[in-house]
Order: structure tokens, then sequence, then C-alpha cells
């Protein structure tokens, strides 16, 4: 501010000094790098001093993850670089689709409001128990899904699913969450069952929770669903083989049956084991405070397994596990796409 003395008293003037429009780009750049993409593009849209600098090169390329170029080298199809006028351009595709990796086991995209990165393990990458044995697992493709493969339960009793990812190929300082991915319209022996779910870093201490994969039936539901089913225990299913399975075989002409002719007969006796009851739609009190799965965008199912922080410069071995052993029953139809590793709380 400048003052002058003259008649009649003094005069005040204002000397505007530069704004912040007047900055070199690069300083514009510098800062709104420390914002977020959604800010930059939210600063754009009200200041037209700082479109250029919004739009530039050097800022999107700020945003997008160091490693970048080498996790798209891992794409599983030929990469169109050329397709891409500006590193804005290439931020927003890889934060609305999913790029395939390492032999198409995995998806990688970024989070389009902060760019970190997110992964998804597909089903071939996990660790299913029993998941090479046709009889209790199958894969299978499905057009809904972005991999090659999903994992399909045939029926199991013992039900183990383990994913593993190295916590260097995360973004740092980040709090991540892992979500089983499925479809379980067509299952049975999830319902009202508690499912172990843990998180961990290898050799540090597991974060465990329960989590459902299956919801409580409404009254609205189909008649045929207004019955529920007493499970039996293992040892309860070993007798009942040991009681009747002889009867397949004790028919003339069936004594070089093959294990798929079994399997066809159990499947066709097996719902004799059960014994109907009426279900009762559980309290409020009793479903409050309980995991269950969320539909999501792409028509999928999600359910949360944990959460865990990345820590700067962490390089170390994370291991989620879905577990289920003690009921003892029978589960079938549950459809797993695989384990998607992203920021808390984004989609």
């Amino acid at each position: 501010m400048e003052m002058k003395d003259g008649e009649g008293g003094c005069a005040m003037h204002r000397t505007a000094g530069p704004g912040f429009s007047s900055l070199p780009e690069g300083c514009i750049v510098d800062v709104l790098a420390r914002t977020s993409p959604r800010d930059a593009c939210r600063v754009s849209a009200v200041a037209s001093a700082f479109l250029s600098a919004a739009e530039s090169d050097a800022l999107w390329e700020s945003f997008l993850p160091s490693d970048y170029r080498e996790i798209i080298a891992r794409s599983s199809e030929p990469f169109p670089w050329h397709h891409f006028s500006s590193k804005k351009e290439l931020f927003f595709t890889l934060s609305h689709s999913h790029l395939l990796i390492d032999g198409g086991k995995k998806s990688f995209w970024i989070d389009k409001r902060s760019g970190k990165k997110c992964y998804m393990l597909a089903s071939r990458e996990l660790t299913i128990v029993w998941g090479d044995t046709p009889h209790y697992w199958e894969w299978t493709s499905l057009p809904e899904s972005r991999f090659a493969e999903v994992a399909s339960l045939q029926a199991v009793c013992w039900f183990e699913i383990r994913g593993k990812i190295n916590t260097c190929l995360l973004s740092p300082t980040t709090n991540y969450a892992a979500y089983l991915v499925f479809q379980a319209e067509h299952s049975y022996g999830f319902e009202d069952i508690p499912i172990e779910s843990s998180i961990r870093i290898i050799g540090n201490e597991t974060t465990t929770k329960i989590i459902y994969l299956a919801s409580y039936k409404r009254e609205s539901e189909e008649a045929e669903h207004d019955l529920e089913y007493e499970y039996l225990s293992i040892e309860d299913v070993r007798s009942w083989i040991n009681d009747n399975l002889s009867q397949l075989y004790s028919s003339p002409g069936n004594d070089l049956l093959g294990f798929d002719d079994v399997k066809t007969w159990m499947n066709n006796n097996l719902m004799k084991l059960f014994v109907p009851q009426e279900y009762q739609e559980p309290s409020a009190s009793m479903r409050s405070g309980l995991s269950y799965p969320k539909k999501r965008e792409d028509n999928w199912f999600e359910i949360e397994v944990g959460e865990f922080f990345i820590e700067d410069g962490e390089d170390m071995e994370l291991e989620m596990t879905l577990m289920e052993v003690k009921a003892g029953h029978w589960k079938n139809g549950l459809i797993v796409e695989g384990i998607e590793i992203r920021p808390k709380g984004d989609l």
C-alpha cells in the first residue's frame, strides 16, 4: 500500500502485487501435484488461469504410479501407447479399465480419486483347497468376468481360499482393504454360516473377523426357499454313505461303475440326508454388526476380508484367507472371480 500527502489530506493507493496465476507454469504444477487428480480437475474448472498447468503432462505424470511403465509392460496384450494424446488421457484410461497382467492372473487399475494402485488377483492366482479336483471345484468361463476363468464350487465341506501379494506392488502410506468378489445366486450351505476371514503381513500379527457369504432369506422370497435344512455332521454323512453306497453296487451289472457314476448317484440321493425345518427370520439384534456381501456396479458381489496399512518402503508378503471348516456340512454353488485390493472406501 502506498500513501501520498496532498491538499485536503492524505490519499491512499493500493499497489497490486503479482497474483498466483502469474507464477510460472512449472510452479503451479508443483503446487497442484501436492493435491489430488480430483482437486486438479476442480481447479481447472473454476480458474481458467490454471487450465494449462492442470492439463499438463508434467502434472498427470506425477499422479500416475512411479512404476506404471513397468506394470503396463506386464500386460497380457499389447498396450496401445500411440492411442493416448496426453498423460491425463492415459490416467483416466487406467482408472476406468482393468489391465490384465502377469499372464491374465491379475488385473490392474488406478483409483481415479487418488491415483493409488489397485489389483484383483484372479481365482487362478489364489490357493483354493481342493481347487485342482474337478469333483469339488470346476474352472469355467463367464462373459461377465474380466478373467478367462473363474472357480465354481461343486461341493466341499472344507472351504478354504488364500491369496498373497507383495506389499511393494501397492501404493505406500495407504490404507487398503481386500475384498472377495463372487456370485452366490445358486449357492447353498453358506446361509447363516460364519466364515472366518483374516489378513496379515506374513511374520506379523493376524487380524481376524467373521463374515457371511450369503444373507439371511426374506419372507418375500419364493415359496421354494421357505424351508431351510438342518445340516448333518461329517460323521453322519460318512455313516449314511457306508449304509447306502452298497446299494449302488449290489445291482447286477454294476460291478464296473466308475467315479462319475457314483458321483451322479450321490448327487441324486444326497438330499435324503437333510431334514427340512421351518425357516425363522432372525431378529434385528442378531443381524446388527454382521458383515454381509454388497452388490457392485459390475453385478458381482463383494465382502471385505480385512484392511491393512502400507508403510512407505515396505516390502513384505501379505496373505488374505477365508475359511469355514467347523460346520462340517456340504457347500455348493459359489463362483469366485478373485480377491480385489484397493484403497479403503474406494470402488
